[in-house]
């Protein structure tokens, strides 16, 4: 996916219009377009603007790579967990493959 698809991703998920997104971002409305265009690629300055008018990483923009966990709380517990050691790590995974388990039976049963 380009930059030009990530940006009009985000703007259509938030339900803004191109001129909105122009608008809380501070970047020409024109130029906006030629970025989801990809006729134009944002210089950092703008990307950075289009980014925190989205609520999203720069990061998220430039790259496929990033995982989007919204949840600000649940992060940091995810990432307690990925500086845990081997064992510990282990017992971690697999409690919560337990918890997911007995919550998608009970969605099921539900």
């Amino acid at each position: 996916m380009t930059i030009a698809e990530r940006i009009r991703l985000h703007r259509q998920q938030k339900n803004l219009s191109q001129a909105e997104l122009a608008e809380r971002s501070g970047v020409n409305n024109k130029s906006l377009s030629r970025y989801e265009l990809d006729t134009s690629i944002p210089p950092a300055d703008a990307l950075k603007a289009i980014a925190d008018a989205l609520g999203v990483s720069a990061d998220s923009l430039l790259s496929d790579d990033n995982i989007s966990i919204k949840d600000k709380e649940l992060l940091k517990r995810f990432e307690a967990i990925q500086d845990m050691n081997g064992e510990d790590k282990a017992m971690v995974i697999k409690f919560l493959d337990l918890a997911i388990r007995d919550a998608n039976a009970k969605k099921a049963y539900a």
